[in-house]
């Protein structure tokens, strides 16, 4: 059986002892047409000689595919039977050009692959807009696979801070296809990532016992969805820093000051998963030492820029993720779209945080140094009171006041939910909160909501 000639789609190969240049021919076939066909078990000439085909070789394909083409892509890979002889079909498509095999990139030329020259490369990437190819792919999820309560959440904040107009009653369909998030009753790439109660996404976070980072005092790794890992990386950190108590000397007030902002940790948090590249298999990663709280983006930075060009108000923001950055900016996790960095480096600077960051092709890592703070209080106090203070210095309780500055309606269990503690346990927070006049309530316990002073 022949199957003809090879085209500017379709390509063949003897046996996947051609991998290599298989993945060459992918690449090439994807940045000129953005699809095509490759047969393993096929002679140039079209003439079907056959291939051994087992779970093995259809993985050696699947998984040489996953390494080598980047962005990703998810192709039909399959044996299938001409005049009874086996050969593996590879059908591949994607939208999300310039593709790369094994970093280069390559075009279609008639029957072959060629390399791209740098213009040619430069004009393709100006010519293509990433973010809304990528974000408004559509999945095969649909609104059974929501994470309802992240997504009520996220309505009620973004109602509440005055960002998103309230819907005359609220409908996960009708929110999730105003923003964008679903087309057609499926959920887009962005409305997956963000919302999906199928974990799309993982979070590793460790505590380190030395700055070698060899042996660890915790670790522990997260599959959510965007919108929860943001509050989850957050919470880690601060429980993890060191806060110190002062007092004014005039009452027994205390105040509660972490070592580094917290303003500013969750603003590289929000970054980190706002900007990640989630067309590849990747992790965010928080990594703590005694010296540095580091936050790891899979998704580098914009090449030849720094973050002081950002703050600095030197160049635009360059979002990857435009409907994502959107989203998160209705539920203010973003205050001001494109200030992010600003703030942080702003804040940085008048607590006097010193600050590193490292960026390569395969993401963005940015360091606050650790001040090491320890509890301290003013010396117009009694060592009673100080004894005092001490112990009742609780970061659950400042988390608990964080998130319900953020969605007054919080119920007790959604915020043990968040922190990863028991409901009792967090009414014991709301407890103290109300004892030391932190917070009140307003209305009864089923439609009222927490007001912080």
């Amino acid at each position: 059986m022949n199957l003809g000639k090879e085209n500017e789609t379709l390509e063949f190969k003897k046996t996947t002892g051609e991998l290599r240049d298989a993945m060459d021919d992918i690449c090439s076939i994807l940045n000129k047409h953005g699809k095509g066909v490759l047969y393993f078990g096929v002679k140039p000439n079209g003439d079907v000689c056959g291939q051994l085909v087992s779970a093995s070789s259809l993985d050696d394909v699947a998984t040489n595919i996953k390494t080598a083409i980047k962005p990703m892509i998810y192709p039909s890979i399959k044996e299938e039977v001409l005049d009874g002889i086996s050969v593996i079909k590879v059908d591949f498509a994607g939208t999300e050009r310039p593709y790369s095999s094994y970093g280069r990139y390559y075009k279609r030329v008639h029957d072959r692959a060629e390399d791209m020259t740098p213009d040619e490369l430069k004009h393709m990437m100006l010519n293509t807009d990433y973010s809304s190819i990528w974000e408004n792919n559509l999945t095969t999820f649909g609104i059974e696979d929501i994470d309802s309560k992240a997504l009520k959440s996220f309505y009620t904040r973004a109602v509440n801070c005055g960002r998103l107009e309230p819907l005359e009653t609220y409908d996960e369909k009708e929110l999730l296809t105003m923003l964008g998030l679903m087309i057609d009753d499926k959920l887009t790439n962005a409305g997956y990532f963000l919302f999906s109660s199928k974990e799309p996404t993982v979070l590793k976070m460790a505590v380190y016992a030395t700055n070698q980072r060899i042996s660890f005092l915790d670790i522990n790794r997260v599959h959510d969805n965007i919108y929860n890992l943001i509050d989850i990386a957050t919470v880690y950190i601060n429980q993890h820093m060191n806060w110190r108590v002062e007092f004014d000397g005039k009452s027994t007030a205390r105040i509660e000051i972490p070592e580094v902002p917290v303003d500013a940790v969750r603003e590289i948090v929000v970054n980190a998963f706002a900007h990640a590249n989630y067309r590849s298999i990747t992790e965010h990663e928080i990594d703590i030492t005694p010296t540095m709280i580091d936050i790891y983006n899979p998704g580098e930075f914009p090449i030849n820029y720094k973050p002081e060009d950002f703050a600095e108000r030197r160049i635009q923001s360059m979002p990857r993720n435009k409907k994502i950055l959107d989203v998160l900016y209705r539920s203010k996790n973003v205050e001001v779209q494109g200030s992010g960095i600003r703030k942080v480096l702003e804040l940085c600077a008048v607590n006097n945080i010193k600050y590193e960051y490292y960026n390569n092709e395969f993401g963005f890592r940015f360091s606050f140094h650790r001040n090491n703070a320890t509890v301290n209080v003013t010396k117009n106090v009694t060592s009673d009171v100080t004894i005092e203070a001490q112990k009742r210095v609780n970061k659950l309780d400042f988390e608990v006041l964080r998130l319900l500055k953020e969605n007054p309606v919080y119920t007790r269990e959604e915020i043990a939910q968040k922190v990863g503690k028991t409901a009792r346990t967090v009414q014991r927070a709301l407890d103290r909160l109300k004892e030391d006049g932190k917070i009140v309530r307003i209305g009864n316990k089923v439609s009222g909501y927490w007001e912080v002073i």
